[in-house]
């Protein structure tokens, strides 16, 4: 018994885990819901209808009867009244018929020993045909004529009442007038048996009731054939489809020609297995070159550790070079001060010579000075507008004449009517004389120098931009993210300190741009220096920090260098689109300029 109930339990579970066992029981239970309701109202009326054509047959007989002893009634004729109603009464499912007068004394009636009884008025027939038993003459309800109840053998009597109104042939006639007022005479009662009636709805509701068995059953099996074809069939196929999915067949398609809902759910199917497929092969191609990729970050992660430490230390280096500049410069003063006596006093041509060595050499060191004092001194620069025009050709005229003992030529295009720059005039002449010095020391037998100068639009900004090109040897690409650290250099070690460029990018980022380099070996570098560009009708409108409210106009701790010069194009001078890092209070509170208020508004031109 213990082993039987888990098999008898295990096909309903089967079918309440399976989609089309579902859609049956539920079909099902529709069907069977549809037809009881159509089987009760089937028998419910076919009961009516035979019960209304009793009904209309007893009142039919019974205007029968109360016609054929009309005329006796009128000639007071009792044994022809009699007579009458036992030839009448003689059908099989007339059971009684009874004629009597508004008092419940019977006057006629097929049993012969009832004349001259009065009526039970708690019989069933007096009930359902008066409202007030007591009153019987008066209170006949005409839709309650008739009355059907169980008689004691066994079946249900339907009894039928019709009043005998006092009529004018009645009052007035000679033999035996009544009063004018009695309104009902008496009352004729017949009874008929419903046994056929009874019968005929029994019979009826067994064949509607085989009808509708038979009608489900059919319905039934046609509904499995139908939901077998276009669900069990197509969910099957799917459900053995995905099985194989799952155990790692993803070649597996369906082939549903349908184009209902199944054919569209197989076609996805087929096009997600497909692209499981692919990606499936491409994570085993991903897979197989893993270690490889692995390898190649550790590596990257290895040198940019090694670039990082170095940056660090060049960046100590040059902190410690700082100081020892600051300690050396007085002593390096007198021993060129010295030098320069002694050149002057001194009458051999060999000791002049010497002389003339240590003035050099001071020179290179007193210059090497500057540059290390200048990249580690805090910039306090005084920005005013200047035609960047002016600017090249203040520095291109110094150099022309090295440019020629060089054999290089060069080559000049800057764009019309380019709008003043906020710089500082002599710290972007220094800025871009570094550029020209490495270009001219990178063609040592001649070349092509170009300078370019024009405007372009970077993040919603202005920016004015001048470039520097070489033909020379070009930059290796591994050196090429070095160049703007301090102490770098690709020069020999007696022709360069590696500190130009690092003090190029720091000016750079003081007036809010940024410097760019390229390189490729063999033909060349160029190197840009973009300035970012403020019309002084914009420098009149709203600022960013009277606008943000950050407080930099009243606090001077605050470090920001969009003030005072740059309020309407802070987001390309010290936030998140700037090349060097985030500087601006609201531009790292935000990590994304577009989502500043300000910047918004101003794209937008609202403000």
């Amino acid at each position: 018994m213990e082993g039987l109930l888990p098999m008898m339990r295990n096909p309903f579970s089967r079918i309440a885990k399976s989609l089309a066992g579902k859609l049956i029981i539920a079909l099902g239970l529709l069907i069977v819901i549809g037809a009881g309701i159509s089987w009760y109202t089937l028998i419910d009326t076919a009961r009516k209808n035979l019960l209304n054509n009793a009904i209309r047959h007893a009142a039919s007989y019974s205007d029968l009867v109360r016609r054929s002893t009309r005329h006796s009634m009128l000639t007071f004729h009792r044994e022809a009244i009699q007579h009458t109603l036992e030839s009448i009464g003689s059908r099989e499912d007339i059971k009684r018929i009874r004629i009597f007068d508004s008092k419940g004394r019977i006057f006629y009636s097929l049993q012969k020993n009832d004349i001259g009884q009065l009526v039970n008025r708690t019989s069933p027939a007096c009930i359902g045909c008066h409202i007030d038993p007591e009153k019987p003459s008066i209170t006949v309800a005409g839709k309650n004529q008739w009355t059907i109840y169980k008689g004691k053998e066994g079946y249900r009597i339907l009894t039928f009442v019709d009043p005998i109104y006092n009529e004018p042939s009645c009052y007035t006639a000679a033999c035996h007038a009544h009063p004018q007022n009695q309104r009902v005479l008496g009352i004729l009662e017949t009874d008929f048996s419903l046994s056929s009636v009874d019968e005929n709805i029994k019979k009826q509701t067994i064949e509607i009731t085989i009808y509708g068995i038979v009608l489900i059953s059919i319905s039934s099996i046609l509904l499995y054939f139908i939901l077998r074809k276009l669900v069990m069939k197509p969910v099957s196929t799917l459900s053995h489809a995905m099985e194989k999915v799952a155990d790692g067949d993803l070649t597996q398609t369906v082939t549903l020609t349908s184009q209902d809902e199944m054919g569209l759910l197989a076609k996805t199917f087929n096009v997600m297995t497909k692209d499981l497929n692919i990606a499936k092969e491409r994570m085993e191609n991903w897979t197989k070159t893993l270690e490889d990729e692995i390898a190649k970050k550790t590596d990257e992660l290895r040198k940019s550790q090694a670039k990082l430490i170095q940056a660090e230390k060049l960046a100590s280096l040059g902190r410690l070079t700082a100081d020892v500049a600051h300690e050396i410069r007085n002593p390096l003063t007198a021993l060129g001060g010295f030098a320069h006596r002694l050149s002057k006093v001194v009458t051999q041509e060999k000791e002049k010579e010497y002389a003339d060595v240590i003035v050099c050499n001071v020179n290179s060191l007193e210059k090497i000075l500057r540059n290390v004092l200048a990249f580690s001194r805090e910039a306090r620069y005084h920005l005013e507008r200047h035609n960047i025009e002016e600017v090249i050709h203040d520095v291109l005229i110094i150099y022309e004449d090295l440019c020629k003992e060089q054999l290089i030529n060069r080559e000049i295009k800057i764009e019309e009517h380019l709008p003043p720059l906020l710089i500082d005039r002599e710290q972007v002449r220094q800025a871009f004389s570094n550029l020209i010095t490495n270009a001219i020391d990178a063609m040592p037998h001649g070349g092509t120098l170009k300078v370019i100068a024009g405007k372009e639009d970077l993040h919603n900004a202005i920016y004015i931009y001048l470039k520097v090109s070489d033909t020379g040897q070009g930059i290796p690409e591994d050196k090429l993210p070095m160049i703007f650290e301090p102490f770098f250099t690709t020069k020999e070690i007696s022709r360069g300190t590696g500190l130009g460029l690092s003090i190029t990018r720091k000016i750079l980022e003081e007036h809010g741009g940024f410097v760019m380099a390229e390189s490729t070996m063999g033909k060349g570098s160029t190197f840009s220096l973009y300035f970012p560009y403020q019309s002084e009708e914009e420098s009149l409108k709203i600022k960013c920090w009277e606008y943000m409210k950050c407080g930099r106009d009243k606090d001077a701790t605050i470090k920001c260098p969009a003030y005072p010069n740059f309020g309407r194009i802070c987001w390309v001078v010290a936030g998140t689109f700037c090349e060097g890092k985030v500087q601006g209070t609201f531009a790292q509170k935000y990590e994304d300029c577009k989502k500043c208020e300000f910047y918004q508004k101003i794209n937008k031109r609202e403000i």
